[in-house]
């Protein structure tokens, strides 16, 4: 019976220390988890809101797909809730996303090493010029750039095994459905050498240009183009950015295809 009742006290203090000791909050996603299911809270696609004078409008974006810059956030924050009310856990892979609906699965390339992870976006941000995604202290770990703080990434929207989003059927046996393109035009110019400078200048600034040849008039012209983007609001707020990096001349051109 003392042996039975010193097994039993050991047990108890054991268990005492190990849940004194465990890192994770209630609710919290645990260290290297990429969360799954509702964590408790309903999805949201969320209401148009205003951060320092600019307006944010979330938006289903099943098709998202953007080249632009990651930073990471770390303990100023960890144990908060987040924007959709999960609790933020730094080294579980989350992230931070303006406009997509919460949550969303994204993969993410960083396109300086290659390096490819899925996050779950649950949290609003970041809300710095030229960023398009804040990402866990883990995730930017595992990306590889923890240390630099910042760097150039590839966003797309994926389910939460990292499939891409199922495009809808454009054709039928007896009927072809027209749909559009937008593109983000930034020039058109009678020198290729006009528009490569053009499209350096768009490269420095993190937008993927692409130089297109065209003929109007019987004139042969070089296009600095961004896109195609699937939405008009991805093109828009693309647009924006572009225009708020000094390029005034930038419109959308919307084009139909087969």
């Amino acid at each position: 019976m003392r042996n039975l009742l010193l097994l039993l006290t050991m047990s108890a203090l054991l268990a005492g220390c190990s849940s004194s000791m465990r890192p994770i909050g209630r609710g919290m996603p645990q260290n290297d988890e990429l969360p799954r299911g509702s964590q408790g809270v309903e999805r949201k696609v969320g209401k148009p809101y205003k951060i320092a004078g600019v307006w944010y409008t979330p938006a289903e974006q099943p098709n998202y797909d953007e080249v632009g810059y990651a930073s990471w956030y770390g303990r100023d924050f960890h144990g908060k809730k987040t924007a959709n009310g999960e609790i933020y856990n730094m080294n579980a892979l989350t992230a931070a996303h303006k406009t997509l609906p919460l949550p969303t699965y994204v993969k993410v390339t960083n396109l300086e090493n290659g390096r490819t992870i899925i996050l779950r976006v649950n949290d609003r941000g970041p809300f710095v010029k030229g960023r398009i995604i804040d990402i866990s202290r883990r995730g930017a770990q595992l990306l590889g750039f923890d240390k630099q703080g910042v760097t150039k990434v590839r966003v797309q929207a994926v389910d939460e095994h990292g499939r891409p989003p199922k495009l809808p059927r454009t054709q039928t046996a007896s009927t072809t459905v027209t749909s559009d393109a937008h593109f983000i035009q930034v020039g058109a110019y009678s020198q290729r050498e006009n528009a490569e400078i053009q499209a350096r200048r768009l490269r420095g600034r993190g937008h993927e240009a692409k130089i297109e040849q065209s003929a109007s008039n019987g004139r042969m012209l070089w296009r600095v183009r961004v896109g195609p983007f699937i939405e008009m609001l991805l093109a828009e707020e693309k647009l924006d950015r572009i225009v708020a990096d000094g390029f005034y001349e930038a419109r959308i051109f919307t084009e139909s295809t087969r």
